[in-house]
């Protein structure tokens, strides 16, 4: 086997927890209309982790708490590497193959 395969698929045994989807970071006005939230943006509550993803063709939205947040933040940049490692892994097989 290429060793440069063999160094590829070591590195994706490597990754933990893969997701796709985006992460944002909200800050959001309640809906208490005596809060002091809606006279000053700087009391908007918040921070709230909102991670969206595309599943089946729908779209999910789901808030996250601080800890989970970071997890998928990490487990997004998993996936993104890793589907780098397997557009090299492609390419390197397809050269391979056109040489035989």
């Amino acid at each position: 086997m290429n060793n440069i395969i063999f160094r590829l698929k070591s590195r994706i045994e490597l990754k933990e927890r893969i997701l796709t989807g985006s992460l944002a970071k909200q800050d959001k006005q309640c809906g208490k209309i005596n809060c002091r939230c809606h006279d000053d943006r700087e009391y908007w509550h918040g921070p709230y982790f909102i991670w969206t993803r595309k599943e089946n063709g729908k779209t999910i939205t789901k808030t996250l708490n601080k800890k989970q947040a970071a997890a998928v933040k990490k487990a997004i940049k998993e996936m993104k590497e890793l589907k780098l490692l397997i557009e090299k892994w492609r390419k390197i097989s397809l050269k391979e193959i056109e040489k035989m």
